[in-house]
């Protein structure tokens, strides 16, 4: 039987702590190990922890709580999957639920295709207003749907352990969007082994909803873009590095998804009342990026549309960017 590791990092999360293992420990799978590590919480999470994996070991069910106590979830993250043994790894964050099928099903589709390289699966969004939202979800189209809705977000997939660490697993030096730079890492890696145009047959999905994302008022990321200035761009310019250096036939294509990513990072600066960081961005892509002349007037066009409060830029331009990129366009 196949082992499933999963790793949890956990920073002052004793409230809702107990919610997420009690969803792993819920899973109709088995074996299963559980490494949480905590990142040096002050509110009990470690002993909590600590409590509950004593209550819930199993022969089948090994569980590991760790400390590390340099600051920093991808180093939490990283240390979790340095003790893995199992031969996939699933990471998920202390504050979400797992449904009791979730590796059941992951395993199911790895045991169907052994030749797949990752299994991703549907999240639901429970906003703190209340409202409930499900991400787009078109694993067909991998890289793409990755780039703009965050296909391979932290709790969306499960992969090999080795894969994870063949790619060098977390980023430490990206405090935001790491789950976007190493989702795309690990689809420029199996791409570079089988071709990009077979990606998508390297990708099992689950169009079902198996994890519940529960935002706090407070997390790692923030509520807003303007407060952490420069990090956005930091995780896209170290993407925009990747997709260049590979030899991916559909390069100019995400090197506009980037751009166009930027730009609305910029729009979102400007709604946020930042119109000097907004500017300054919207000059650097139009600048940097091979845009056409229709593109740019497109660009700013969606930049007043996103800063006004409009939803669903990305449907607008895409076809535009599709022609104009025919040839090297999505896969």
């Amino acid at each position: 039987m196949e082992k499933v590791s999963i790793i949890v990092p956990v920073y002052n999360r004793r409230n809702l702590l107990g919610r997420c293992l009690d969803s792993i420990a819920a899973q109709t799978y088995r074996p299963i190990e559980l490494i949480v590590v905590d990142n040096g919480s002050t509110d009990g999470s470690l002993e909590f922890a600590s409590e509950w994996g004593s209550r819930h070991v199993a022969p089948d069910f090994s569980i590991k709580i760790i400390e590390e106590h340099q600051k920093g979830v991808c180093l939490a993250r990283n240390k979790g999957l340095t003790l893995a043994t199992g031969d996939f790894t699933l990471f998920f964050d202390s504050d979400d639920a797992m449904r009791p099928e979730l590796i059941e099903r992951g395993i199911a589709a790895f045991r169907e295709n052994p030749a797949i390289s990752i299994v991703c699966w549907k999240c639901e969004i429970h906003k703190p207003d209340g409202t409930v939202r499900i991400p787009p979800f078109y694993p067909e189209r991998a890289i793409e749907c990755h780039l703009i809705h965050s296909l391979l977000r932290t709790h969306g997939y499960m992969a090999p352990t080795e894969l994870f660490r063949s790619v060098g697993g977390w980023d430490i030096s990206l405090l935001c969007w790491n789950d976007l730079e190493l989702g795309m890492r690990l689809l420029l890696k199996i791409g570079d082994k089988s071709g990009y145009e077979s990606i998508p047959g390297l990708i099992s999905d689950i169009s079902e909803v198996l994890v519940d994302i529960y935002q706090q008022d407070e997390s790692i990321t923030g509520r807003d873009f303007s407060s952490k200035e420069g990090l956005w761009e930091k995780s896209l310019a170290k993407i925009r590095k990747e997709i260049d250096q590979s030899d991916c036939r559909q390069k100019d294509y995400l090197l506009k998804i980037i751009a166009y990513r930027e730009m609305i990072l910029a729009a979102h600066y400007q709604k946020e009342n930042r119109p000097d960081l907004a500017s300054g961005l919207m000059e650097k892509v139009l600048k940097e990026y091979d845009l056409t002349v229709l593109q740019k007037i497109l660009f700013k066009l969606l930049f007043k549309y996103t800063a006004r409060g409009g939803r669903g830029a990305w449907k607008i331009i895409y076809y535009q960017l599709v022609i104009s990129c025919r040839g090297s366009g999505p896969r």
